[in-house]
């Protein structure tokens, strides 16, 4: 025992001189080009063009491009100039800012706040019901109402860059910007509360794990005759779709969404069946655990059969009974308990040592994204000025504080499936804090002011697939793997969100004023989807006040016990083969749309572990891996020829859709 301490005292001292940054002078010169850079090719594919999705899966595929780029590049720098070539730390960093910075900028973050603040002042003329109805009670500080500056926005054939068109935004876009970095900040802190806990419980980090056996093991990898084949298939698909989209009487291959549904009563009552098959999605499945890929594909059936048996019984509104996507906030809610409570004494331990003033430093704080102290009272900080926003904009304190803490229930518990499933996507469609408090107390419980900046805040509610904190874990998560220092990481993340703010903001706006967002040339949905949805349903609340929903409470009462129930039996029982996360999933749209390649992924895996084992697994990885790589690689590299020459490749037409 003496003996493997001296080991271990002596070998410490080591490691941590091994430790690298992430946050190198070559890191934060390219940082600011390289985060301006993608976030004016994001909005230009995704929200202008609409022709990929880079951000509505786990994995985003331009990060995977620039890192694979990125170690080509070192390749030759280590044959030429190898004390040129990039280190560890600095590919990690490299790819950790395209990652954070795509987050904000991306489908589900601040192209919908973008065009939630823009829509309102556009549409709300003299002859609308929203002139009268919803812009009093709407906090005029966080919105833009210059009319000349917005109509030229919508119209297009314009510029940003008149100090007319300027003005009106920074008072309101500084304001948003004070409220992402404090979310930001808030959730940097919980990632690096919980992180001792779930590294303790082993949890595997799907995601994480491949920008890491990139940046680790890419000899083994690349060696690999499989991955290669692998990312031939991947690469197929795009190449010849694209081909198609130019020349249609070229052959395309089926490997987007296509949606299937009888007309017939009461089958139609499960909607739309959609199938695909991206590669990459079966390499992002073959991933997840066994159980877990069983229960997805299981409970995303079972929720169908609910909806046919409901309507067979004679309730044919899928809003209502059998309340399917109640019955998954209701096992998130029930899901943060078993995560809360598992993390008991990690939390507790944290915050004593927090609040002694004569505590000494945690064992190991040194090599934490940040001390325990400063991780406690960043989430009190952060999250007081956060209730601070809110109450400033128009809510109450009490208000303030539900709709806060049911927001950050839902972001602890998207975080926990990130870590430890890695599921390829998800969305939790419109169920989030502000439906919760509709449904459980209706409209009149909530002041007019109040549900205008719930409207205000859709960008963090209307979708819950990509959350900072998704992006801390695994951040923290490949650092750790890659011995990269992780308080450089904590550094780099606050730099990006900050950088990324301004720089998705700028995109937006620079593309917008050339385009026109009511013009011909814009093809996305966002006008729909992240303009009108959040002003009218403001409408109806204040039109048509909503009455507390029974139904749905029940519904969130049920999720919640089952739960617990199917959590309690999968730690008791090892032949349990259903996990909480496939039920509570059960009702997402996006991951709904994956069933196929889930099905197939579980099967192969399933069937190499019982007559390969553990050797089988990791021998068929590298082909699965390979998926993953050439769709990506050869997306990214569509996006780039679309861009170049103008292409104007069709809608959804690339990896996205999801």
């Amino acid at each position: 025992m003496e003996t493997e301490r001296q080991n271990s005292s002596e070998s410490a001292p080591r490691r941590r001189r091994a430790v690298e940054s992430a946050l190198t002078l070559r890191v934060l010169l390219a940082a600011p080009i390289l985060i301006a850079l993608n976030a004016w090719w994001i909005v230009e594919i995704e929200y202008i063009r609409y022709s990929d999705n880079c951000t509505t899966q786990s994995l985003f595929f331009n990060a995977v491009a620039l890192l694979l780029i990125l170690l080509g590049v070192n390749a030759v720098l280590k044959r030429l100039i190898a004390r040129w070539a990039l280190s560890a730390g600095e590919l990690a960093g490299l790819y950790l800012i395209v990652v954070a910075a795509s987050n904000l900028a991306g489908h589900d973050q601040l192209q919908i706040l973008f065009t939630t603040i823009s829509y309102l002042s556009r549409h709300a003329t003299a002859e609308s019901a929203w002139a009268a109805k919803i812009v009093p009670h709407v906090p005029p500080g966080l919105i833009v109402s210059d009319k000349e500056a917005i109509d030229a926005l919508y119209q297009g054939n314009s510029t940003l860059y008149r100090w007319d068109h300027i003005r009106p935004w920074l008072a309101p876009l500084g304001s948003w910007t004070i409220f992402i970095l404090l979310a930001a900040w808030t959730m940097l802190c919980l990632a690096s509360l919980f992180r001792r806990q779930w590294d303790s419980e082993r949890l595997s980090y799907p995601i994480a794990e491949i920008p890491v056996q990139l940046i680790r093991d890419q000899r083994r990898l690349f060696g690999s005759r499989l991955l290669w084949l692998g990312a031939a298939i991947g690469a197929t698909g795009q190449i010849v779709n694209m081909i198609h989209s130019l020349a249609p009487e070229f052959p395309s291959l089926p490997i987007g969404v296509q949606t299937f549904r009888s007309e017939a009563l009461p089958w139609s009552a499960a909607g739309d069946i959609p199938i695909c098959s991206f590669p990459f999605a079966y390499g992002l499945a073959f991933l997840l655990p066994t159980q877990l890929g069983f229960s997805c594909w299981f409970f995303m059936f079972l929720s169908r059969f609910e909806l046919i048996a409901a309507a067979t019984a004679g309730y044919a509104d899928p809003g209502h009974f059998p309340y399917v996507a109640q019955q998954g906030v209701g096992a998130i809610l029930g899901m943060f308990l078993t995560v809360a409570f598992a993390a008991r004494r990690s939390l507790i331990g944290a915050v004593r040592h927090a609040m002694s003033p004569r505590a000494r430093p945690s064992p190991g704080d040194d090599e934490e994204a940040m001390s325990s102290r400063m991780a406690v009272f960043g989430v009190l900080g952060g999250g007081a000025g956060m209730v601070w926003f809110a109450v400033s904009a128009g809510m109450r304190p009490h208000t303030a504080l539900i709709f806060l803490g049911i927001l950050f229930i839902i972001v602890i518990v998207v975080a926990r499936l990130r870590a430890e499933i890695g599921l390829p996507t998800f969305e939790l469609y419109q169920v989030g804090a502000d439906q919760v408090m509709q449904r459980l107390a209706g409209t009149r419980a909530w002041s007019p002011n109040e549900l205008s900046v719930m409207s205000l805040m859709f960008w963090i509610t209307r979708t819950h697939r990509q959350f900072p904190m998704q992006t801390h874990v695994d951040a923290l998560r490949i650092g750790k793997r890659t011995n990269i220092s992780l308080r450089s990481i904590t550094a780099l993340l606050m730099l990006t969100t900050l950088l990324g703010t301004i720089a998705a903001f700028w995109a937006l706006l620079h593309s917008g004023y050339i385009v026109g967002l009511e013009s011909a040339k814009f093809r996305g949905p966002a006008m729909g989807s992240f303009g009108r949805d959040p002003w009218n349903r403001l409408e109806s609340w204040l039109s048509s006040p909503q009455t507390p929903d029974g139904g749905s409470a029940g519904a969130y009462a049920f999720g919640c016990l089952l739960t617990l129930f199917l959590g309690g039996m999968r730690a008791r029982f090892l032949w349990w083969p259903f996990h909480p996360a496939g039920y509570l999933v059960a009702g997402s749209f996006g991951l709904f749309r994956l069933w196929l390649p889930i099905f197939i992924s579980w099967l192969f895996k399933s069937l190499i572990l019982r007559y390969g084992g553990l050797p089988g697994y990791r021998t068929a990885l590298p082909f699965f891996i390979g998926l993953i790589l050439g769709e990506f690689g050869a997306g990214f590299v569509r996006t780039l020829l679309d861009l170049a020459f103008g292409l104007h490749l069709p809608p959804s037409s690339g990896i996205g859709g999801l």
